[in-house]
């Protein structure tokens, strides 16, 4: 029994020997068995997997993502007016060339200056005052964060829907890929009657607006800060920034809600408290 045992031990001892190296041979003869093995230096170090550090890994695929992208618009016809940026592409930092023909006609647009991406692309750019619908052109637009307020207004012709929170928005911008503001395409121009909230400031923005002469007041309340839903103009009469008789230009900005707003008297304007949580806006001198 002891002898059986010490011979099975000794085939599987020759075996794992084998299992470690690149050659070898394996004689039984009168004197017993002989063995011979070479191991391989270079068949050791091939068992050994090498791992890269996570940052490594991470770094090259980083590398291998795909850079942002131009997108030619491939609908020279009417249809092209109705296209908007989810035709093309959803990727933050892509940009949307699209040539628009002659004769166009109008479609639904959120923004002011910034368009939710679902905004017609060559709507928006009449709006933005870039081209025209009896002539086209060409527009290049860049896909951008999304927002929690869009701004609406009536402008060049066209009336822009405000709208609140949306994930992408999309801008226009110029051949050398730098934005197109409001104030080069002729600023923005409001109505007595509006509001910030009509301008999608989100808190912290500022806009310059510019109200036309011969306007009239509306219910004012707060004394800067205002509520939300002061009118501009009138609020701008109150704190002595314009007149009614001659209008003119000024910035807002807009504010955290608050919950308490006082009420004053200011050049001939009386303006009321109020006190329940609401958003706000200031001017900037």
């Amino acid at each position: 029994m002891k002898t059986g045992m010490l011979k099975g031990m000794s085939v599987l001892l020759l075996i794992g020997l084998l299992i470690g190296c690149t050659s070898g041979s394996f004689e039984i003869g009168p004197g017993g068995p002989s063995l011979n093995l070479e191991y391989s230096k270079e068949a050791k170090q091939a068992e050994v997997v090498e791992v890269e550090p996570a940052a490594v890994v991470e770094a090259e695929i980083e590398e291998e993502a795909a850079p942002s992208q131009t997108v030619k618009g491939k609908l020279p016809s009417l249809a092209a007016w109705d296209q908007n940026p989810e035709s093309f592409t959803n990727i933050i930092g892509d940009r949307v060339t699209l040539q628009l023909p002659a004769n166009g006609f109008e479609s639904a647009i959120y923004g002011l200056g910034v368009y939710t991406t679902d905004s017609s692309i060559g709507t928006a750019a009449v709006h933005m005052g870039l081209i025209t619908f009896a002539k086209g052109g060409e527009v290049t637009i860049e896909i951008t964060d999304g927002r929690t307020s869009y701004g609406g207004l009536l402008r060049n012709g066209v009336v822009s829907g405000s709208y609140e929170s949306w994930p992408l928005s999309f801008i226009f911008v110029d051949a050398q890929g730098n934005p197109i503001s409001l104030e080069s395409t002729g600023g923005v121009n409001i109505e007595w009657s509006d509001t910030v909230r009509e301008l999608g400031l989100e808190i912290g923005e500022r806009m310059t607006v510019s109200l036309p002469a011969g306007g009239s007041l509306r219910d004012v309340w707060g004394s800067d800060p205002y509520t939300g839903d002061t009118p501009i103009g009138s609020a701008a009469v109150h704190t002595g920034l314009i007149t009614v008789a001659a209008g003119g230009k000024v910035t807002v900005e807009q504010l955290p809600r608050r919950a308490f707003f006082a009420g004053s008297e200011k050049n001939g304007i009386s303006s009321y408290e109020f006190d329940a949580p609401i958003d706000a806006f200031t001017f900037v001198l």
